[in-house]
């Protein structure tokens, strides 16, 4: 039964852990169960990040990758769904890939397709960026948690780190001081308002709130500090500089210094490219009928800066990935192999 074998190999990639920066163990697990289904494994390294790479020369790639954040669940099974750190983003990916490989051996099918295992997509994307440098396929899906959608469109993005600067009174005084947790709200209410942020999008809606908030007062005082990190989502139409125009006299006036520590612009794929033709046809083939945006920052994103038409999807949830609840049901896991194999036959036949 392909769900029971899609969680055996689910649970076996979960109980080794793989934090950003430390893949090896799994890229061995990896190389081995490809080389017992008789396929050929490059390895791609620059000293620091390892990628394994099946068939290098194809013209469409399956990209996965192979880190998660530090675990902060052990992996366990409850009927169907399997629970733990990556099962969601994006082991449950891997899995319907390594399910796909199997299957097509099984049956005699060739892989028409090219498929790259990246590490540190996690932190800071470092891995799809050395394949880049090396190979320039004509297109690509990139494996993440969608909930079985194709996304043709992609977020852009912005995250920027920064300090508030206030003035320090005693607790009792607040007239005497300038607290900086109010002046963050502050900004914050003032970035919100901006008018690009008040727009509908067609997958999702533009949004910009805070992502981490620090304000050390251990003594009974009007804070004076306060540092934090925010991230705004954008429109794959909205131009991050035009926003940028936008954020900068905020930011001046709010704080004591700032730092953009991530920009990019999103996109949004033509029903026409053919990439979208052939995952149209797929979905068709194997029941899916909803096509999305991704709201994250992907490896999709290196990938279509360097020319690659690229769509991401994959089985799992966004929204509870990275939590202590990140779990995912096998029956998507194989429902996203089959997917797959339709791609990689229909392209084979292109």
């Amino acid at each position: 039964m392909k769900a029971e074998r899609a969680k055996e190999i689910l649970i076996n990639l979960l109980r080794i852990p793989s934090p950003s920066g430390k893949e090896d163990r799994l890229a061995l697990h990896i190389m081995e169960f490809l080389h017992k289904l008789g396929y050929d494994v490059h390895i791609e390294s620059d000293g620091e990040i390892i990628n394994l790479i099946v068939n290098p020369n194809a013209e469409l790639f399956y990209e996965v990758h192979m880190d998660t954040i530090d675990i902060r669940v052990q992996p366990f099974i409850r009927g169907n769904i399997v629970y733990g750190t990556g099962a969601s983003d994006v082991k449950g990916g891997l899995a319907s890939i390594l399910l796909m490989l199997e299957s097509l051996k099984r049956e005699g099918k060739d892989l028409n397709v090219g498929i790259v295992f990246v590490s540190d997509e996690e932190k800071g994307g470092r891995g799809s960026a050395l394949f880049m440098e090396r190979y320039r396929p004509k297109m690509a899906i990139v494996l993440e948690p969608t909930d079985l959608e194709v996304h043709i469109a992609h977020a852009g993005n912005i995250e920027a780190y920064f300090e508030v600067d206030g003035k320090e009174a005693h607790g009792a005084c607040p007239e005497s001081g300038e607290n900086a947790i109010e002046l963050t709200y502050r900004m914050l209410e003032e970035l919100k308002a901006l008018e690009p942020f008040n727009q509908k999008g067609k997958y999702f809606d533009p949004h910009v709130g805070l992502q981490e908030l620090v304000c050390e007062n251990p003594y009974y005082l009007i804070p004076a500090l306060c540092k934090g990190r925010l991230e705004a989502r954008l429109l794959p139409e909205q131009e991050v500089e035009d926003i940028l125009d936008l954020f900068d006299p905020i930011l001046e006036e709010y704080t004591l210094r700032y730092e953009y520590t991530e920009i990019w612009d999103g996109y949004e794929l033509d029903k026409s490219e053919e990439i979208v033709q052939i995952a149209k046809r797929a979905m068709d083939l194997t029941g899916l009928d909803e096509f999305g945006g991704m709201r994250s920052w992907t490896d999709a994103i290196n990938f279509m800066y360097n020319g690659t038409k690229t769509i991401v999807f994959g089985p799992g949830n966004l929204d509870i990935s990275h939590t202590k609840k990140e779990h995912i049901d096998v029956r998507d896991v194989v429902k996203a192999s089959e997917f797959l194999t339709a791609v990689n036959d229909i392209f084979g036949k292109s």
